[in-house]
């Protein structure tokens, strides 16, 4: 009874030790699984310093992985694009012009700086919005700010740093209504999505900005960077340099503005 006793022990520490090393192993491989895919996503999708490039303080036309956009796409500006959804976007907006739809991008890749100039504009009555003044229509900042986020992003919160977003035609909502606009939607509505591209900004969400029918975005990329990178490497202390940023980080930006996207782009 006693040698039974000591052989069923031994065979309890033999089993202990070989789930205990089964573990340790499988543990070893997800880790380092997870650690190579985290390598390689982050070097296949950031090209530069991370938070330069997810705060829009580079140059797209001297960075690599990024791509001039044919001008006769653009209305004869320069406008750049992440290589992958340039060649995506080409695709789509000659294949639409095919079927006798009006595709142009009015906006793609916002530097940093561009974005502050857009907001600073606006915040002191510089730039109109909606055709209204929101520095006198708002004395009070923060009722200022909350105006101005109804449809433009702050600086470093902008998904148009990351090359991956467009606005289509025209950003007046009124134009997305009617005619050509319209057409445009319902195009876009039916096929965008197998070009690889999504509305940001889809009437059903709960949070953030205001519906943009005009604003695009290429999810492979931009999903990935918004999921697996923005929240981790963005703190709010990197959200400065602007009019009012004190402000804006009061509020919960980064559930409202940066994750209030559509559901196919979380």
């Amino acid at each position: 009874m006693g040698n039974h006793l000591i052989r069923g022990a031994r065979r309890a520490v033999w089993l202990h030790y070989l789930i205990s090393l089964a573990g340790l192993l499988i543990w070893i491989n997800v880790d380092a699984q997870v650690g190579s895919d985290v390598a390689l996503t982050r070097s296949d999708l950031i090209p530069i310093d991370p938070k330069a490039y997810l705060l829009g303080q580079f140059r797209p036309d001297t960075t690599s992985d990024f791509a001039r956009l044919p001008k006769d796409l653009a209305n004869g500006r320069s406008v750049y694009l992440r290589t992958e959804v340039a060649k995506a976007l080409e695709r789509m907006i000659r294949d639409a012009r095919e079927e006798g739809v009006h595709l142009e991008v009015v906006s793609a890749t916002r530097s940093f700086a561009q974005q502050r100039a857009i907001w600073n504009a606006k915040f002191t009555g510089e730039r109109l919005s909606g055709g209204r003044n929101l520095a006198k229509e708002y004395p009070d900042s923060l009722e200022r700010c909350l105006a101005i986020l109804k449809y433009s992003s702050a600086p470093g919160t902008s998904r148009h740093h990351w090359g991956t977003d467009i606005d289509f035609n025209s950003t007046s909502p009124a134009y997305w209504r009617t005619g050509e606009g319209l057409l445009a939607l319902r195009w876009l509505e039916r096929h965008a999505n197998d070009y690889g591209f999504f509305m940001a900004y889809t009437p059903d969400r709960d949070r953030g900005y205001r519906y943009e029918p005009w604003h695009w975005s290429y999810q492979t990329i931009a999903r990935s960077l918004l999921r697996n990178h923005y929240h981790q490497l963005i703190s709010p202390e990197d959200i400065n340099g602007f009019h009012g940023a004190d402000i804006f980080r009061r509020f919960e930006w980064r559930d409202w503005y940066v994750d209030g996207v559509s559901e196919a782009l979380r």
